[in-house]
């Protein structure tokens, strides 16, 4: 019996034994850790995931609040694409497409839209009627109204000029009046160019010229005119016009 107790006392005071079950323990511990939380890890258990929301129509700050209430994050690609329907600057393009469930925490790709593409309208001065009309066609506008106007110079049937004028910016689908050459008509009188002139003396140049005034509309001016200086005139300069035809006048307020 002696030596039976002094067995279990020698177990109860080893170093060896105690490290013994210390490692013991410490493994049991490892293995309950790979399996409840190492395996689900990469399982993907604890990955959670939210549906991706529509940003399309959105502005800058409202696609970053709505990204980041459910967990994801925006980057804003540098270029852009032209959209009728979407204004410029706001989400056009999204991915992960909305609807779409991904991982929280993912970055989700926006691209802008540029609103309606601007295009400038060509010069159609000399061209016949069908050439302007594929210039037009091709440049993204819509022929408006064909307009017949007197001119000394350019032969009938050959585009004077243009409604807006030529150089002007418009947008994509825009409708571009069309002026074409009627050839040199008696009894009419060229419209000269008044603008940056006074209106009172731009008065008495027009009843000279046997025409009439029309009505004056005055607007801010916004490119440095002089107030009461001419900016533009209904019809336009360089068009041959019957007598007493009414001119009107937009001035610099």
């Amino acid at each position: 019996m002696s030596k039976i107790k002094k067995f279990f006392k020698w177990l109860k005071t080893s170093p060896f034994i105690r490290a013994f079950f210390l490692w013991v323990v410490l493994l049991v511990i490892l293995a309950l850790a790979v399996d409840k939380i190492a395996l689900p890890i990469f399982s993907g258990q604890f990955t959670s995931t939210a549906e991706v929301p529509n940003l399309e129509g959105m502005t800058e700050a409202e696609a970053d609040a709505a990204l980041s209430a459910v967990g994801f994050k925006a980057k804003w690609l540098e270029e852009g694409r032209y959209n009728a329907q979407v204004p410029a600057g706001r989400a056009l393009v999204q991915m992960p497409a909305a609807g779409r469930m991904a991982k929280v925490g993912r970055t989700v790709q926006i691209t802008r839209s540029l609103g309606l593409r601007q295009v400038e309208i060509p010069d159609l001065r000399g061209k016949s009627q069908k050439q302007a009309t594929i210039t037009l066609t091709r440049a993204g506008l819509v022929q408006g109204q064909i307009i017949k106007g007197a001119h000394k110079s350019i032969p009938r049937g050959v585009v004077i000029r243009t409604d807006p004028m030529a150089g002007d910016t418009a947008r994509v689908g825009d409708t571009v009046n069309v002026i074409i050459s009627a050839g040199e008509t008696l009894g009419r009188v060229l419209l000269p160019s008044f603008v940056g002139e006074v209106i009172d003396d731009v008065f008495v140049k027009v009843e000279q010229l046997g025409f009439k005034v029309g009505n004056v509309k005055r607007i801010k001016a916004e490119n440095g005119e002089a107030p009461n200086t001419v900016i533009e005139t209904s019809p336009k300069e360089g068009d041959y016009l019957l007598p007493d035809t009414k001119i009107d006048f937009v001035i610099a307020d």
